[in-house]
């Protein structure tokens, strides 16, 4: 008897709008939809279950942004209710419903698969004044995709760099995509102080009845200052294997400079050939007085030696004679 009633329900109701969206772990997605974001202050988005629609985020605002951890309730430029979950989990997989009050709400399924082919590390080490080049793999299916690369910073601010539909690359950034490869590369020179933001890779799905983005892989990238002034130089960053989580760890760091020493380095550096300069010189300065003082001492001895041998002769003449003399005068 519950089942029927059931049936009937969803009969009058009509079938929920719901459309799959397709995520990977560690990455995002970004879904659109045509609901106006100031129609009613009440905005929200739950996970659905079995019993009921279990709250994520549900507030009354006015401002155009709402964020609860790695969910954010955003309002576009056009006044657009958009959804962005980032640093995807595999136990993020389920059906999602958002909206205004209740009513003028969206349904999608999302749908989790691993992330196996990025091979982007999750930290980004660039020193400002640099030029690097990001690359990272992408799956098979987005061979003919258009490929978009957008940035979120610390406020959670989303901004549209470039894509790979780019007629005209825009100013110190530049996208290629390897088709054949599977490779999708973005070139920045001249790194600055504000180009320390996460970078989201990622496709755009506008075919079915809800439009997203799914970014299949991010990236933070960290700048920091050389002390010694270098010349600007190009760094690919190497491939490595992710995990699921974006952390900050030692061990998860990629510096693209083969080598690099700063000012207090060298400085030890110098000061230790200094040091070992100086005893070179003081040693080598000990050893050669200490010779010629030795040869000195070696000549005196030898002068005296062959004097005294020379005296000894005459003074016994000089005794011989004197007492031959003092025997004549008193004889």
């Amino acid at each position: 008897m519950k089942i029927l009633l059931l049936v009937i329900l969803y009969l009058i109701s009509g079938p929920v709008d719901c459309s799959d969206v397709i995520g990977y772990s560690g990455g995002s997605v970004f879904v659109f939809s045509d609901i106006n974001w100031y129609k009613h202050n009440s905005k929200y988005i739950c996970k659905v279950n079995e019993k009921d629609c279990t709250d994520i985020i549900r507030v009354d605002t006015k401002h155009h942004k709402v964020q609860e951890g790695r969910f954010l309730l955003y309002a576009n430029i056009e006044n657009f209710f958009l959804v962005l979950i980032r640093k995807l989990k595999p136990q993020d997989a389920g059906m999602y419903r958002f909206g205004l009050g209740d009513q003028s709400n969206l349904t999608v399924n999302l749908k989790i698969y691993n992330n196996t082919f990025s091979g982007l590390p999750k930290i980004i080490n660039a020193y400002l004044g640099q030029n690097i080049t990001i690359t990272c793999n992408y799956p098979e299916e987005y061979e003919r995709n258009t490929k978009y690369v957008n940035t979120v910073d610390d406020d959670i601010n989303i901004n549209r760099i470039l894509d790979t539909n780019t007629k005209f690359q825009n100013d110190r950034f530049s996208i290629s995509d390897d088709r054949s490869a599977k490779v999708l590369s973005v070139n920045i020179s001249d790194v600055r102080e504000t180009d320390e933001v996460f970078y989201l890779f990622g496709v755009y799905y506008g075919d079915g009845s809800v439009r997203y983005n799914t970014y299949f892989t991010q990236v933070w990238l960290h700048v920091t200052e050389l002390s010694t002034k270098i010349s600007p130089t190009t760094t690919t960053i190497p491939t490595t294997t992710t995990d699921t989580d974006l952390m900050t760890s030692a061990a998860l760091i990629e510096t693209p400079s083969a080598v690099c020493f700063t000012s207090s380095v060298i400085i030890i550096i110098i000061s230790v050939c200094v040091c070992v300069t100086l005893l070179l010189i003081g040693g080598c300065g000990l050893m050669i007085y200490k010779v010629r003082q030795k040869k000195t001492q070696d000549y005196t001895l030898s002068f005296k030696s062959k004097e005294n041998k020379q005296l000894d002769p005459d003074y016994n003449t000089y005794s011989a004679s004197g007492y031959e003399n003092i025997k004549t005068s008193s004889m």
